[in-house]
């Protein structure tokens, strides 16, 4: 492999398309960071759910320079062994880079991770004073975005690495297939197999990967063994696994009625049962009148895993989730997903509300994700308030314009 001086990563994809797949593959994986980058390490296309503390140091004129000359030096070493690699960033996260080769040429990376490997690293390890005398950035502001550097397995980053792979040789296909087409040389054939293309690698590509027949096939042949094997909750559990993942497949981008995704939230829910046992319960409350209206997928679902995961997940009896819907003036909706849990610190509730206030898409974490997408369909037209007190618990409100038809 060798860095190309010809081929440019914006020559062999275009970026509307290279924006598509990204936004596809964030919504599928809302955990995982994200960020292209060419031969050089400037960021191409879009910055998908980047975790505050990069965001933060990004931020930074010289904290953005050191970020991307560290992106450059991980995709040249990816190159150079022709393959993924795992690595510490400047900061002290653990990163990932896929390198991009179409015919034998670097041309860029994929690269994410953003985060400590549990068990083996701890979030004090990260010498934030010294990255805040480096970039001139706050102190107070990286005490507060540290609590957000998640702790993963190594197989949750292997996970992580499975997802750059995966657009990196999305990318590699795109690029052959387009320097191809130009050595062909007829313009009008070229713009035809554009135009196939488009329509066949947007969502059936990831869908391909995903092996999605493959894998509801599996899950109910073991749903059925369960059965024969007299075992009804793993069964009941088998099923509403294969539904939670069918829908969520099918309604990337689209709008579900309201009874639809409530539905797919109990179906959630379910399976969390089977976890937590009798330690959470649940109360679910829509007004009928609006059940029919649409909503953007994957909205309320985050949110109440949100509650599970960093609520929840310490008592050890009396949780509960309450979600409500009903209408309000002007053709609105309301909802509301309420927790008894542990709440949320008053310095990270004041960072989660900054950074929800930046029309910056990317810090796709919880919350703030749920926030960046209703901005992105309804702008100004939508509302997201958190209440928060600590060992009280958590609300977040969302109001959104009344939908009747797909947009």
């Amino acid at each position: 492999m060798r860095l190309s001086e010809n081929i440019k990563l914006t020559d062999i994809i275009d970026m509307s398309t290279l924006h598509s797949v990204q936004e596809r593959l964030g919504k599928l994986a809302t955990h995982v960071p994200q960020i292209t980058t060419d031969a050089e390490g400037n960021p191409v296309g879009k910055i998908s759910n980047f975790i505050p503390f990069c965001k933060l140091i990004r931020s930074s004129q010289k904290g953005s320079r050191q970020c991307i000359s560290c992106d450059r030096q991980a995709g040249l070493l990816a190159m150079e062994c022709g393959k993924r690699r795992i690595y510490n960033c400047h900061a002290g996260l653990i990163d990932c880079a896929a390198p991009i080769i179409v015919n034998g040429h670097y041309v860029g990376s994929v690269l994410g991770g953003q985060a400590l490997i549990k068990g083996e690293q701890t979030r004090d390890s990260i010498d934030i004073e010294k990255i805040s005398r480096d970039f001139d950035i706050p102190l107070h502001m990286l005490k507060m975005a540290v609590e957000f550097i998640p702790l993963v397995s190594r197989e949750e980053l292997q996970e992580y690495v499975e997802c750059y792979s995966f657009l990196a040789n999305y990318i590699d296909k795109i690029g052959v297939s387009r320097l191809a087409r130009e050595q062909l040389g007829k313009e009008y054939k070229e713009k035809l197999l554009l135009e196939q293309k488009a329509k066949q690698l947007e969502l059936k590509t990831i869908e391909a990967q995903i092996n999605p027949h493959f894998l509801f096939n599996t899950l109910n042949s073991v749903a059925r063994m369960a059965l024969l094997e007299n075992a009804p909750q793993t069964e009941e559990l088998i099923y509403n696994l294969s539904d939670l993942l069918r829908y969520n497949l099918r309604n990337i981008d689209r709008f579900p009625k309201i009874r639809d995704d409530i539905n797919n939230v109990k179906r959630y829910l379910s399976i969390q049962s089977l976890r937590y046992s009798d330690r959470v319960s649940f109360e679910i409350d829509i007004a009928e009148s609006i059940l029919d209206f649409r909503i953007p997928s994957m909205i309320i679902q985050p949110i109440v895993e949100n509650s599970m995961i960093h609520g929840l997940e310490a008592k050890t009896e009396g949780g509960k989730i309450e979600i409500l819907g009903y209408p309000i003036r002007d053709r609105n909706i309301e909802l509301k997903i309420t927790d008894n849990g542990k709440g949320i610190k008053p310095e990270a509730l004041n960072l989660i509300r900054q950074m929800s206030t930046t029309p910056t898409p990317g810090l796709g974490i919880g919350l703030i994700n749920v926030y960046d997408r209703l901005r992105h369909y309804f702008g100004d037209k939508c509302g997201l308030v958190i209440e928060s007190a600590v060992n009280v618990g958590t609300s977040v409100s969302i109001r959104i314009p009344c939908v009747q038809e797909h947009p």
